[in-house]
């Protein structure tokens, strides 16, 4: 069955994007739900639904009133628990220039906080459907990323710590490990050989695990964290040609075949399209 859903309101420019969206019958096949990255922040505020979000090896399962956080550049993705329906807000902007560079003052090792309880900071993301029916254009975009703002500075003070990260699910320890290898040698020439050597497993059973608990290969998922370090470079300035050894390609031809497949451009044309490719999810077929 299509997955059916309800706009209730949304909008998007170069700098910031959000949509308020129920999905009447969730689906597994949904294109967002694989694994992809982002080259700037994004914001899940779940309304209703039974879903999990994953962050690299690690799984959360928000409830209602919580909000998921995505950083840069970190493989993530939506799993759809069952075909309860899902209301959700999802925010993507560009946390470099949000004000006071508030977004910074979240502790890094956050990835989900229960709002529950905190109307003021629930009330802010309903006034997002309010104003949408009130202004267009630059004006909404203003009122937008002040209220993102505004989301973060009450996060940062009011919520205690022990509201961050509660709904962390067990994570898989081998997962852990591999990740954790992975993390620390993927821009060196090391191969799926290694880390389950490293792990004192098998090749095969580690891609089992992968699978199992991630829907991606470790080998996809390696290829990922390196050529998405590969775009941040290139987006600095960095000649595609001076950067691929150190994101761990010992050919440049496997990179940039990888480049293409992943990105759909190759790695010359990465500054000249136009900055609204942050907003688009990655595809996860590639070599």
């Amino acid at each position: 069955m299509a997955n059916e859903f309800n706009i209730i309101s949304e909008y998007t420019d170069e700098t910031i994007a959000y949509n308020h969206v129920k999905f009447l019958n969730p689906s597994d096949n949904d294109f967002l739900l694989h694994l992809h990255t982002h080259d700037i922040c994004e914001f899940l505020f779940l309304k209703s639904g039974n879903i999990s979000g994953i962050i690299n090896a690690s799984a959360y399962k928000p409830t209602k009133n919580c909000l998921l956080i995505f950083r840069p550049r970190v493989p993530h993705r939506i799993q759809i628990e069952d075909a309860t329906a899902y209301e959700r807000y999802d925010i993507l902007f560009d946390e470099n220039l949000l004000a006071n560079k508030v977004f910074y003052k979240l502790p890094k090792e956050v990835n989900l906080i229960n709002l529950n309880g905190n109307n003021h900071v629930i009330d802010l993301f309903k006034k997002m459907d309010y104003y949408y029916k009130q202004f267009t254009g630059d004006d909404l975009k203003v009122i937008i990323t002040n209220l993102v703002e505004e989301i973060l500075f009450n996060i940062s003070i009011i919520l205690p710590s022990d509201d961050f990260d509660k709904n962390l699910i067990t994570t898989h320890p081998i997962i852990s490990k591999a990740i954790n290898y992975i993390n620390s040698h993927y821009t060196e020439d090391i191969k799926i050989e290694d880390i389950s050597k490293h792990l004192g497993i098998t090749k095969s059973h580690l891609h089992h695990l992968f699978v199992e608990n991630l829907q991606v290969s470790p080998k996809k998922f390696m290829n990922i964290k390196r050529l998405v370090k590969a775009q941040h470079l290139i987006r600095m300035g960095e000649a595609p040609s001076n950067i691929y050894l150190s994101c761990g390609f010992n050919e440049y031809t496997t990179f940039f075949r990888n480049y293409i497949s992943y990105f759909g451009h190759s790695p010359s044309e990465e500054n000249k399209l136009p900055i609204e490719r942050k907003f688009e999810d990655i595809s996860p077929d590639f070599v």
